[in-house]
């Protein structure tokens, strides 16, 4: 069964904080992420009020993943790792593409090879690296790019 989106609420920072936190334990291994959900989740109470957009995928009604962003730039896309691999990812960045404006630019690391995969499936390509970022490993500038 598909998952099911809704748009994300002010209140969905703890589900959020969650969702983000576990994935980044197994997808950002590379660099020994390991925030606290408390830190997860001060940070997401503060990023908020700067998305002018976001959806929540939903599996069985529980949250399993989201996506915000602003304008046509995709800020977050996570999806909770009991939940990958079932085409949620990849139905939050379809309903993303979708909006109007469609997104056209995210930020991904370049040892993250599973979120490049799913952003290189979609038509984004490499388009330069991102200044400053946190140091650890190379972030990654990617535009979509239409046939």
């Amino acid at each position: 069964m598909p998952a099911t989106h809704r748009p994300l609420a002010d209140d969905d920072v703890e589900i959020i904080a969650n969702i983000h936190r576990e994935a980044c334990l197994t997808a950002y291994a590379f660099m020994g992420w390991n925030y606290s959900w408390q830190e997860c989740r001060d940070w997401y109470e503060g990023k908020l009020p700067d998305w002018e957009w976001g959806l929540v995928a939903l599996m069985d009604g529980k949250a399993a993943g989201f996506a915000a962003g602003m304008g046509t730039h995709l800020d977050q896309l996570f999806v909770h790792p009991l939940h990958q691999r079932k085409g949620i990812g990849s139905g939050l960045l379809r309903a993303a593409l979708a909006r109007t404006p469609p997104i056209e630019t995210l930020n991904v690391f370049a040892e993250n090879a599973g979120a490049r995969r799913l952003y290189e499936r979609f038509g984004f390509r490499e388009a330069g690296t991102v200044p400053g970022g946190e140091g650890v490993t190379l972030e990654l500038l990617y535009r979509r790019q239409l046939a």
